[in-house]
C-alpha cells in the first residue's frame, strides 16, 4: 500500500502538468513562427531573384533597342541618299522619255504642207525652223501646239516669204515653244520605287 501512496501535493503536481504544456505549445508556436519566417524569407529571396532576372533582361533589351535608336540617323541619312538617287535617275529616265516623245508628236503637231528643216532640243525649249506653202497651215501648226498637254508657250519668232525651186510661193519661219510633263513620270517611278523599297 505504501508504494501507492503519493507524496507529491497534487496541486503541484498539476502546475508542472500546465509548465509542460505551455512550454511545449510555445515551443510548438515558436517552430511554426521560425518555419513561417523562413518561408517567407525563401519566398520573398525567390522574388527578389526573379524581379533581379527580369530586370536583367528588361535592361538588355533597353540596351539592345539603344543600339538600333542609334542607327536610325544613319538609316535615315540612307534613305535620304536613295531618295535622292532614285529621283536624279527619274529624271534621267524623263530626259530620255522626252525625246522619244517629242519626236512621236511632231508627225500630229505639223500638218501636210509644212515641212522641218532643223529641231533643237535645249533643256525644255524646242526651236524650229521650216517652210510651209501658206500661212494657214503654219497657223494649224500653232494651233495644234496650243492645243497640245506637252507644249507651252508657243511663239512664232519670224515669217519670212519666200519662192521655192518652182517659183512657187513659200514662207520661211522660226518658232519655239516649251515641252511641259503632264504625266510627272518622275513622281511617278520614285512613287514605285518607295514601294518596293516597304516605305
Amino acid at each position: 500500500m505504501i508504494d501507492k501512496i503519493n507524496l507529491l501535493p497534487w496541486r503541484e503536481e498539476k502546475r508542472r502538468l500546465h509548465r509542460q504544456r505551455f512550454f511545449s505549445l510555445l515551443g510548438g508556436a515558436v517552430a511554426v513562427a521560425v518555419l513561417l519566417l523562413w518561408g517567407g524569407a525563401s519566398y520573398s529571396g525567390q522574388q527578389q531573384l526573379v524581379q533581379q532576372e527580369r530586370n536583367r533582361h528588361l535592361q538588355q533589351e533597353i540596351t539592345r533597342l539603344e543600339r538600333k535608336l542609334e542607327l536610325l540617323p544613319e538609316l535615315e541619312k540612307q534613305r535620304e541618299a536613295l531618295n535622292q538617287r532614285l529621283g536624279v535617275i527619274a529624271e534621267i529616265q524623263q530626259d530620255r522619255n522626252r525625246v522619244t516623245h517629242l519626236l512621236s508628236i511632231l508627225p500630229g503637231l505639223v500638218p501636210q504642207g509644212v515641212y522641218l528643216d532643223d529641231v533643237v532640243l535645249a533643256a525644255d525649249r524646242i526651236a524650229v525652223n521650216g517652210i510651209g506653202d501658206s500661212n494657214g497651215r503654219l497657223a494649224t501648226m500653232l494651233s495644234n501646239a496650243e492645243v497640245s498637254e506637252w507644249f507651252k508657250d508657243v511663239t512664232m519668232h519670224s515669217i519670212v516669204a519666200t519662192k521655192g525651186k518652182k517659183n512657187q510661193d513659200l514662207t520661211r519661219f522660226k518658232a519655239s515653244f516649251i515641252m511641259t510633263h503632264p504625266a510627272e513620270p518622275a513622281q511617278n517611278v520614285v512613287a514605285v520605287n518607295k514601294e518596293k523599297l516597304g516605305e
